[in-house]
């Protein structure tokens, strides 16, 4: 028998704490929960769970600031916010604190279980991956699942600008030495150089 997911809860309204874990369980997760940071913190070291799922007002440790210590000590774990405002900058600074994806209150109970089995199969593919390509995976799936769907695109040019530009530090700055370790001609080298400085410009 395949063991359960857990997920934590932790908020510090009693209701929510209530209606979640049954929802959860009804979805077949383990649910385990807390109403503070602290106590979040100690039971992700003890418990270990698949996924956190915290509100982002609470008293004493935020749960923002619960987010940017799990980020720390747990960087591959998916941690997904409550916010009592459907505002998308909310979503926006959740996102770029390392939150895997935000619920509005009041949230829909379907939706929760969708984001939390997208969630646990965010985790799935990448276990076999060094480190550097885990942290790359979990960025495109914060960035896809708010929304940002050119983010394979967006990776993809910046990644080759990258290597471009170490091409290029390893060579002194030789454009011919430099295509070589890229395995290009030096004109292709020459023409995303020029694309770049002309998209740079604009």
């Amino acid at each position: 028998m395949t063991e359960q997911p857990t997920i934590l809860v932790v908020d510090d309204d009693s209701s929510i704490r209530w209606v979640l874990a049954r929802a959860l369980n009804n979805a077949e997760f383990k649910v385990i929960s807390c109403d503070n940071g602290a106590e979040g913190l100690e039971l992700v070291r003890t418990h270990s769970p698949n996924i956190v799922i915290t509100d982002i007002q609470m008293a004493g440790m935020s749960g923002l600031e619960l987010l940017e210590k799990l980020n720390q000590s747990n960087p591959n774990l998916p941690v997904i916010m409550i916010t009592a405002y459907a505002d998308t900058d909310i979503g926006s600074q959740t996102h770029e604190l390392g939150a895997f994806d935000y619920l509005p209150k009041p949230f829909n109970i379907n939706q929760v279980i969708d984001i939390c089995r997208k969630a646990l199969d965010s985790q799935l593919p990448n276990t076999h991956l060094p480190a550097w390509q885990q942290q790359i995976h979990k960025a495109i799936e914060q960035h896809y699942h708010q929304g940002q769907t050119d983010i394979l695109q967006q990776i993809q040019d910046d990644f080759e600008r990258f290597i471009v530009d170490n091409a290029l530090r390893l060579t002194q700055g030789h454009k011919q030495k430099a295509a070589k370790l890229l395995g290009w001609g030096r004109n292709t080298l020459t023409r995303k150089l020029q694309n770049w400085q002309q998209q740079d410009d604009e």
